[in-house]
């Protein structure tokens, strides 16, 4: 029977083993989860109701007032769901409230756009499986 380390070369590479801390300054909290109620149906009420939009009524195959209906909205500009749970850059939605979206114009057409915090909201929603919760 052969013998992969001699003694001493076992032991040198025992000795070389330190017990290692971990270097706990680089993890992010990725902060609390989007929830779909508290949090982005406040943004789609507050920005894409009113007369002839998308909460209270469907306008160009979109309808944002719940969460069955963002989930079943498929807009005519698109080839595809408006919200790809998990996917917010493949997510309709998304580009149409971003600046110049790949379709048509940006939304909300007449009104202010959404802040940049109601996106990073509705992205985190999305890019986290886009949950009725």
């Amino acid at each position: 029977m052969q013998r992969l380390f001699p003694p001493t070369l076992a032991l040198l590479l025992l000795a070389g083993c330190q017990s290692k801390q971990i270097d706990n300054s680089m993890i992010v909290d990725p902060g609390p989860s989007v929830g779909f109620a508290a949090d982005v149906q406040p943004i789609f009420n507050r920005g894409c109701g009113g007369f002839g939009c998308h909460v209270g009524e469907t306008t160009n195959g979109i309808n944002l007032s719940t969460y069955a209906d963002v989930m079943a909205s498929v807009g005519f500009q698109y080839s595809g769901p408006t919200v790809v749970a998990g996917d917010a850059d493949a997510s309709p939605l998304v580009d149409k409230i971003s600046p110049n979206p790949s379709q048509g114009s940006r939304m909300p057409l007449g009104a202010a756009p959404l802040s940049a915090s109601d996106i990073a909201l509705i992205r985190q929603w999305i890019d986290d499986g886009a949950e009725d919760n």
